[in-house]
């Protein structure tokens, strides 16, 4: 990087803060049932300039974390609802990748569960009757309701508290941080 600038100095103090801080950290892997859980959230217009949702999700595999992301979605939500059912369509997305992965290598899967902390969410994907308030939604966004009806996962209701990808898309405590890394097998 022969341009570099300040920016990217600061970015390269961060990332070294950021190993510094994290050099106890390890992924553990103590489990030998090798089946996929997914954890999936969306903090609804958090972003400032275009108020558009962040969707976070964690994938385990062993109750240790394989695959995770956060990133801006690509549409501004008009619901709290709507950016919860975006990022459980795109979790969902993850989630058959990695299962088609692990089928692959000769394990199996079966019953995946998606855990998601909107039960509104949840209940707009697994029932069309929201016509008149989803009718605007992106129709890519309903792909979820075929993986649900042709049974290639299944969603689940966790509780905020303990959704685990609550820590990628918010700012969080630091006792909250600790419970979600330990939730996905990040131990010290």
């Amino acid at each position: 990087m022969s341009n570099s600038g300040k920016f990217h100095w600061k970015a390269v103090k961060w990332i070294l803060r950021y190993l510094r801080g994290t050099i106890d950290k390890c992924l553990y892997f103590g489990n030998d049932e090798l089946k996929i859980q997914g954890y999936v959230n969306a903090d609804f217009g958090g972003e400032v300039d275009h108020r558009k949702s962040t969707t976070g999700y964690i994938f385990t595999v062993g109750n240790t974390s394989v695959s995770w992301m956060s990133q801006l979605q690509k549409i501004v939500a008009l619901s709290t609802t709507e950016a919860e059912y975006v990022a459980i369509t795109e979790a969902s997305k993850e989630m058959i990748w990695l299962q088609g992965l692990l089928t692959e290598l000769g394990f199996k899967q079966e019953n995946n569960v998606l855990y998601s902390d909107s039960q509104s969410a949840i209940h707009l994907a697994k029932n069309s009757a929201f016509h008149a308030r989803t009718k605007h939604i992106g129709l890519r966004y309903h792909f979820i309701r075929s993986l649900l009806a042709n049974e290639v996962l299944t969603l689940g209701k966790i509780q905020g508290a303990k959704n685990p990808a609550d820590m990628l898309t918010k700012t969080v405590t630091i006792d909250k941080l600790k419970i979600c890394s330990t939730l996905v097998g990040l131990h010290e």
